[in-house]
């Protein structure tokens, strides 16, 4: 099993992975205005009195942050679609699957 889930990922799973997502994403009002506010909110930013020190500071905490939680959506995907391979070579499903036909 976790060999087919390597060759998916070398095939190009993740050129997939952000096809699919990025179609859902775009279409998503909750998404898109979240982003608009990351815009305002980064002008608002950048608009702050802060020294060189405390910029680099609050940077790095989002770039990790950002890192992070891309890193655990990549994980979480790659999840939905091991269960779902899981699931669909499983006996018990395939058992039932025939039983209906």
């Amino acid at each position: 099993m976790n060999k087919l889930i390597e060759d998916l990922i070398k095939k190009g799973m993740g050129n997939f992975m952000d096809r699919s997502r990025d179609a859902l994403a775009w279409a998503n009002k909750i998404y898109l205005n979240d982003r608009r506010d990351e815009k305002e909110l980064e002008k608002r930013y950048e608009n702050l009195d802060l020294t060189k020190g405390q910029k680099k500071v609050i940077n790095d905490y989002v770039a990790c942050t950002l890192s992070s939680n891309q890193s655990y959506a990549d994980i979480s995907y790659m999840c939905g679609i091991k269960d779902t391979v899981s699931l669909l070579v499983s006996p018990g499903l395939r058992k039932g699957v025939e039983a209906e036909e």
